[in-house]
């Protein structure tokens, strides 16, 4: 039985469950609402099913990249879950799960997956028709992201916050070399966490929790004032 969450997009995504019977989630957008809202809706799924936190074998929490705030948030109620209940932390990253949730409608096409990172870039990353990863995370300016898939020559399927403001701009440059999925997909999704966790598990992959951090490919906004300060 796992407990599962990511609060790295304006979409907080709670699930209990396993890969097979995921019973009970909660998906709801809460911008700025990820500190207040976690911890009672972790608490909701665990009245919801009747369940007790004794009954968790595993915590699994979306790492990123993302909002640094909520990030933070998210990594560091998880690693609290974790030594207070004694049990084995999973972090998987958001993007691998946005990928993975993607991978069934991607037919022979490349993903990617587009977080909004503010300041003009998206956090995003290549993946195969089967969500495995092909490139790094990255921030990129959507202008830079369009301009290298554009010079890939292949069809991609793009999903996520990012095209709410962008996706104008990938139509425009790559026309019919994009397919935008429908927007019920574009989220992440905490049951698609378990699923990529429980993967994780087979192969071994579970270490102590104080080592499950969050995927930075940027300087949070203070640092990089200060170094521009500097």
């Amino acid at each position: 039985m796992m407990l599962a969450f990511d609060s790295a997009t304006d979409r907080l995504t709670i699930a209990l469950g396993t890969g097979d019977n995921v019973a009970a989630e909660i998906n709801e957008d809460a911008p700025r609402a990820h500190l207040t809202r976690l911890l009672p809706g972790i608490n909701d799924l665990v009245i919801e099913t009747a369940l007790d936190l004794a009954d968790i074998d595993y915590i699994v929490v979306g790492t990123g990249p993302g909002s640094f705030t909520g990030l933070r948030i998210a990594v560091a109620t998880a690693q609290g879950l974790a030594h207070g209940l004694d049990r084995p932390l999973i972090g998987v990253s958001t993007l691998d799960a946005m990928a993975a949730a993607l991978a069934p409608a991607a037919e022979n096409n490349e993903i990617y997956p587009v977080i909004d990172a503010k300041r003009q870039e998206v956090f995003t990353a290549g993946y195969d028709s089967h969500g495995r990863r092909l490139t790094d995370y990255r921030a990129l300016r959507p202008q830079a992201l369009a301009d290298q898939l554009a010079a890939g020559g292949k069809t991609v399927l793009m999903a996520g916050d990012g095209l709410a403001k962008y996706s104008s701009l990938f139509a425009d440059k790559l026309g019919a070399a994009v397919i935008f999925a429908e927007a019920s997909l574009w989220p992440p999704r905490a049951s698609v966490l378990i699923r990529l966790a429980e993967e994780k598990i087979d192969k071994g992959e579970v270490g102590a929790y104080f080592n499950v951090l969050p995927i930075y490919v940027r300087l949070p906004d203070a640092e990089e004032a200060v170094k521009r300060a500097k």
